[in-house]
Parts: structure tokens; C-alpha cells; sequence
């Protein structure tokens, strides 16, 4: 050891710079391979889970907001359905309407004197069955049109046709009319659930 530390002492000053020099680099070297390039390749695995898991967030947040605009859209669809067999019910409910037929007559001032429910009907392909209602009643022209007016305003879809009015009378001081007419009304028809005809014969 004595040795190389005297060669060094005496060695001319260009072979001790470059000595110098050359353990400079070494250790350079050295530090950058050992230290430096792991460091770097472990910084740069991690900005590559970073963006992973970046565009990982990006992509679920996306998800979890188009479920909750699916789900607003759902309740929508569900409230429409909701209104939409209020005005159009899967069941009869006949005797229920013909009660509000017969309030609506009594506060539009009507006498009734027939209500007479027909055969349910279905058309070929259609999703509603028919349910036509034919009605007499006796009052005078308003009276008529008042309650023909609260029919048309149910939430319950129900159409009035082949309307007539005839044997007009005085009585107590006001023209009374008889009126007949056919009132129609409807309800879903569950095709799905609809047994089909090959079903029923077997």
C-alpha cells in the first residue's frame, strides 16, 4: 500500500490530475448505474401506475355518472309508465268509471237514464282493448256540454261519439234535451302476458 502511495506522491502532476479524473469518473459511473438509473427507472414505474390509475379514477367516474343518469332517466320512465296507466290501466276498472260518469252527470245537472257497458274488444296487433259505453241522459244544452267538457278532462282516457240530441221538452222553465251517446273508453293489453290462442286450445 506504502508502495502505490509513494508512486502517486512522486508520479509527475498530469498522471495524478488524470488519476484523479479517472476515479472521478469511476465513481460518476458508478453512482449513476447503482444510484441514479434505479432511481430514475423506479420514478418512472411509478408515473406510469400514476397515469394507470389517473385514467383508471377517470374511467369509473365516468361509469358511476352515467349510472346515475341512467337511474334519473329510469325514475322518469317509471313516473311516465305511472301516468301513462292512469290514463290507459292494465284492469277494467269498469264499475269505477261508470261511478265517475255518474258524479260527473250530477254536477253537470244531468238525469241518466242508461248506462249500459258492451263487450270488450281487442283489434288485431293493438296493445289496448276497447270498452264502448253506451249512455243516455236528459238536461239541456249546457248541462250537456258541462259534462261531455269534465269527460274529456278525466285522466282516464274516454271518447264520446255518434252524439244525439232529440226530444226537446220545456220543462221547469228550461229546454230539456234526451241525448244518447257512446262513450268509449280503454286498457292496456299486456300482449306478452296475453295468452295466445294455440295456448287456450290446448
Amino acid at each position: 500500500m506504502d508502495k502505490y502511495l509513494d508512486r502517486i506522491v512522486k508520479a509527475p502532476p498530469a498522471v495524478k490530475f488524470g488519476g484523479l479524473a479517472a476515479a472521478v469518473v469511476l465513481m460518476t459511473a458508478a453512482n449513476f448505474f447503482f444510484v441514479i438509473q434505479p432511481l430514475e427507472e423506479n420514478m418512472e414505474r411509478l408515473r406510469a401506475e400514476q397515469r394507470r390509475l389517473d385514467l383508471d379514477l377517470a374511467e369509473k367516474s365516468e361509469i358511476a355518472q352515467n349510472l346515475n343518469e341512467r337511474r334519473r332517466e329510469m325514475d322518469v320512465l317509471e313516473q311516465r309508465l305511472a301516468e301513462a296507466l292512469t290514463e290507459l290501466p292494465e284492469n277494467k276498472d269498469v264499475e269505477e268509471l261508470l261511478s265517475q260518469l255518474n258524479d260527473i252527470g250530477k254536477k253537470s245537472g244531468l238525469a241518466i237514464a242508461r248506462v249500459e257497458p258492451g263487450p270488450e274488444t281487442v283489434g288485431g296487433g293493438d296493445f289496448f282493448a276497447r270498452i264502448p259505453i253506451k249512455m243516455q241522459v236528459s238536461g239541456n244544452y249546457h248541462e250537456i256540454a258541462m259534462f261531455l267538457q269534465e269527460v274529456a278532462n278525466m285522466r282516464r282516457i274516454v271518447n264520446v261519439n255518434n252524439i244525439k240530441l232529440d226530444g226537446a221538452k220545456l220543462k221547469n222553465e228550461k229546454v230539456v234535451l234526451q241525448s244518447s251517446f257512446l262513450a268509449t273508453t280503454f286498457r292496456f293489453v299486456n300482449t306478452k302476458s296475453a295468452p295466445s290462442k294455440d295456448s287456450k286450445k290446448k
